[in-house]
């Protein structure tokens, strides 16, 4: 553009972190559920399905929790950021 802005494609935004991301060296995968419950994800089995590429808000219906919830919110932390007290509770469903 030419007042040196730049200009944002819609299929570019919003920029959600991808699976891969998950993999990083001192990163780990959460699942987070409206009930409260944390558990950490392996994404290992999603990205030997070749999904690698795939954002992380795509995902989020392949979880399962056992309040009954069919969609849990994905968050990748830091090693520091993992919670003490993790409950558990919320699988992978395909």
């Amino acid at each position: 553009m030419a007042d040196g802005a730049t200009h944002r494609g819609h299929s570019a935004w919003p920029a959600w972190p991808k699976l891969s991301q998950a993999m990083a060296a001192r990163s780990s995968l959460w699942a987070v559920c409206r009930c409260g419950r944390e558990a950490r994800i392996d994404p290992k089995l999603w990205i030997g399905q070749g999904l690698e590429r795939q954002a992380t808000a795509h995902l989020e219906a392949r979880l399962r929790c056992v309040c009954g919830a069919r969609r849990v919110r994905l968050e990748i932390r830091s090693l520091a950021e993992a919670p003490l007290d993790a409950r558990g509770g919320i699988y992978v469903f395909r």
